[in-house]
């Protein structure tokens, strides 16, 4: 299952996403609890998350979209967690949290009976498309790696329809460049339901599913509260299994 990506997340990605979500960790942390399209996601991923005793949530932030004493441990993995999470963050009491790279996760966290994933993904930004799709590559083998046999693989991601994936790979280039540049929200790359559906099944999981979760009046956009029906974005919940 190795498939170590040559590009990886670029330097200007990783340190725009640990300044903003540490940054704005009040405001997103506020915004996911009194939206109501994560509102949606919460009660689809309590349910999926229900009676699973090691979860590894992945890209966590010190942010819970679910319930977590639906679970018995909880590991939190982030980039920033170097840094110290606002005196103002409660953890659950079931929560350990874990400095590392989704892209590379500590070798002593693995056997783990679950790993969840929740809008992490479109932020793994490469200095190209082919080297974000290498990234979640990447993403994917390694929870492929620390997953134990039978273990539940569970993902939210914000989607795209077809039709604007492919939009989004023609300015990717230059639109990442201006959004460096000009904003604090990092740049991002969502792809189709389709695809990341065959990514996944690709790195070697059984019992690919998909499923949309209903979007409610409102979603966050680079950062911004907008109603749903100015953006193309859909939220899927994918679940899988290791073989």
């Amino acid at each position: 299952m190795e498939n170590k990506s040559k590009d990886g997340q670029t330097p200007t990605s990783a340190e725009k996403n640990i300044k903003y979500f540490l940054g704005e960790y009040e405001y997103y942390k506020t915004q996911i609890e009194s939206i109501d399209s994560y509102t949606a996601i919460s009660l689809a991923l309590s349910e999926k998350l229900q009676g699973i005793q090691r979860l590894l949530d992945i890209g966590n932030g010190g942010v819970f979209d679910y319930d977590t004493s639906r679970v018995g441990q909880i590991t939190g993995l982030d980039l920033f967690l170097d840094n110290l999470l606002p005196t103002s963050s409660q953890l659950p009491p079931n929560v350990k949290m874990v400095q590392g790279s989704a892209l590379d996760i500590p070798k002593n966290l693995n056997d783990f009976d679950g790993v969840v994933i929740v809008m992490l993904i479109h932020h793994l930004i490469g200095k190209t498309v082919d080297g974000c799709v290498k990234n979640t590559q990447q993403l994917l083998s390694e929870v492929y790696r620390v997953l134990r046999p039978g273990g539940k693989f569970i993902i939210i991601e914000s989607c795209v329809p077809g039709w604007f994936f492919n939009f989004e790979k023609i300015v990717f280039v230059p639109a990442t460049w201006v959004i460096e540049r000009t904003i604090k929200h990092p740049s991002t790359l969502q792809y189709s339901p389709e695809f990341l559906f065959d990514m996944i099944k690709n790195a070697g999981f059984s019992q690919v599913k998909k499923e949309i979760v209903p979007m409610g009046k409102y979603v966050l956009q680079y950062g911004l509260k907008v109603p749903t029906w100015c953006t193309p974005v859909q939220h899927y919940l994918f679940s899988a299994v290791r073989p």
